[in-house]
């Protein structure tokens, strides 16, 4: 249970029969959707023959998934048999050719979407069709090149493992990473303009405030950030912090970048995106000129070399089909529903045209075709509900593994999964909402539940990263490594037993978090 001021959220199975089954907060659903959100969805498939549990249930409008053990062992939603490859290994190499123009077709279908050419009677097929193609696209993206990347990416480490050792897991993820991707590109351009902020005291305490320098031709330093966050804002605002459909995007709400920018200008040359990166290539280079020279003595060795070209693609599409694809299709349906919101405004059927997030599907299409809204006591009480729900981390694990042990004895200490090696010890922060990261200071631990890819540019802030769930091949875990920093993920619930503002050492080789002092 997790508590909103004095009010409890609790987080409750569907049944008794869901408690003997673990149920993981998936990271797709990082945060609690919308009313809207959730039932204008695709139906998932139902549930296998002989099997009664569905794969997916939503609680509290958060998603969690079934998992047959826990911590992960895997990113994947199925298990792999023993040395088990994709039969096209091409769907990796090429996957922005064949995933993007897609992407870019659906996006430009919603985004030209006129509420008005919709006649009565036609709205359910109108939008259905809409998330059909939405469908389509995910599909395309997550079925082929996501968990494709995953799949060669998962099977490299097991069989590097096997072939060195358990104590050099470190330099097998070590040769997955140092490649350029969308989100470390945000992160150093957000750098550059953290550069040439921090020339100006009065842009700094502009952007510390969340607003730009007001615009001034005499001020070359206010008219030179100016222009390149325009720039930043044309290829990145359409990023949506906490990945849901009724939130605002960076274009949206520019106090988010640009709290990113100001802790950067705050920071030493050394901290650069751009330095951690050429360091994590350097290291890749080293490793692979050493696994080459092992190949000439070993068939295993001679195997990963062959293995490792598509098992590299695990950063750059983890990283990049979320900016390119993922967060370019909420965008577009967010457009799309505040579309049919301000609609709906002119007519008269809402006081906000945000108002139709929180309308169920089925709701929303009553309003539509009869003018039967909500009350507006309901409707705010949805909007308070949501709210609360998104006011408290959500449980990493509910149902049979839940039962966590963290041992006896005055000392806390954390067990999770050993992500990104190395130790540090600094300050926890424990961070709820990616939106509420602003209180992270150079070198603090973030605690969180889970990273998604708009936390990036935090990365090159922080000096160790503690989750509530994930594994060594999530976004967090390969961020880490890119950023050179300890990570310690799989915790289960480090969010709260780690105390907001306590010293911590995170030990990202043995996989513990253990609170040191106050």
């Amino acid at each position: 249970m997790s508590h909103a001021g004095d009010r409890p959220v609790t987080f409750d199975l569907p049944g008794p029969e869901y408690e003997e089954v673990t149920w993981i907060h998936n990271e797709h659903g990082s945060s609690s959707s919308s009313p809207l959100s959730r039932t204008a969805r695709v139906p998932s498939a139902p549930p296998a023959a002989g099997d009664e549990l569905p794969r997916q249930i939503s609680v509290n409008s958060y998603g969690y998934s079934r998992a047959d053990d826990w911590p992960l062992k895997s990113t994947l939603p199925f298990h792999l048999q023993d040395g088990e490859l994709p039969e096209d290994d091409g769907d990796i190499l090429d996957w922005r050719e064949r995933c993007l123009p897609l992407v870019d077709e659906v996006v430009a279908e919603i985004d030209g979407f006129d509420p008005a050419s919709v006649v009565r009677g036609a709205w359910r097929g109108v939008i259905e069709a809409q998330q059909s193609r939405f469908s389509e696209v995910s599909t395309l993206v997550h079925g082929t090149a996501v968990y494709g990347a995953q799949i060669f990416a998962e099977v490299f480490a097991e069989r590097y493992v096997r072939e060195f050792g358990a104590e050099r897991q470190a330099e097998g993820l070590a040769l997955l990473q140092g490649f350029s991707n969308i989100s470390t590109d945000r992160a150093a351009d957000l750098w550059d303009l953290g550069r040439i902020a921090r020339r100006s005291a009065a842009v700094m305490l502009a952007i510390e405030s969340g607003a730009l320098p007001p615009g001034n031709d005499n001020d070359e330093v206010a008219a030179e950030f100016r222009d390149g966050f325009e720039s930043a804002l044309d290829r990145y605002g359409h990023m949506n912090p906490l990945g849901m459909e009724d939130t605002p995007t960076w274009r949206e709400d520019i106090s988010v970048p640009l709290s990113m920018i100001w802790q950067y200008g705050m920071e030493g040359d050394d901290r650069s995106p751009r330095i951690v990166e050429q360091v994590a290539m350097a290291r890749r280079r080293e490793l692979e000129a050493e696994l080459t020279a092992a190949a000439d003595e070993s068939p295993a060795a001679a195997e990963l070399i062959m293995l490792l070209p598509y098992a590299q693609h695990i950063g750059p599409v983890t990283e990049d089909h979320n900016l390119l694809a993922d967060q370019m299709i909420l965008n577009a349906s967010r457009n799309r529903w505040l579309k049919v919101g301000e609609m709906l405004l002119e007519r008269g059927g809402v006081e906000d045209a945000s108002d139709v997030f929180y309308y169920e599907f089925d709701e929303l299409l009553e309003l539509l075709e009869n003018n039967t809204p909500l009350g507006a006591k309901e409707l705010a009480a949805r909007k308070e509900q949501i709210a609360r729900w998104r006011s408290v981390i959500p449980p990493a694990v509910i149902g049979k593994g839940a039962r966590i042990d963290h041992g006896t004895g005055a000392e806390i200490v954390v067990t999770g999964m050993a992500a990104a090696a190395g130790s540090y010890t600094g300050r926890a922060r424990v961070v709820r909402k990616m939106t509420e990261a602003n209180v992270l200071e150079e070198g603090d631990v973030l605690v969180c539940d889970i990273t998604i890819p708009a936390w990036t540019p935090y990365f090159a802030v922080i000096g160790a990263v503690v989750t509530n769930i994930g594994s060594i091949l999530a976004h967090g875990a390969i961020v880490a490594r890119e950023f050179g920093i300890p990570a310690v993920v799989a915790t289960g619930d480090g969010t709260s037993v780690i105390p907001d503002g306590a010293i911590v050492t995170v030990d990202g080789t043995a996989g513990t978090v253990t609170v040191v002092g106050d």
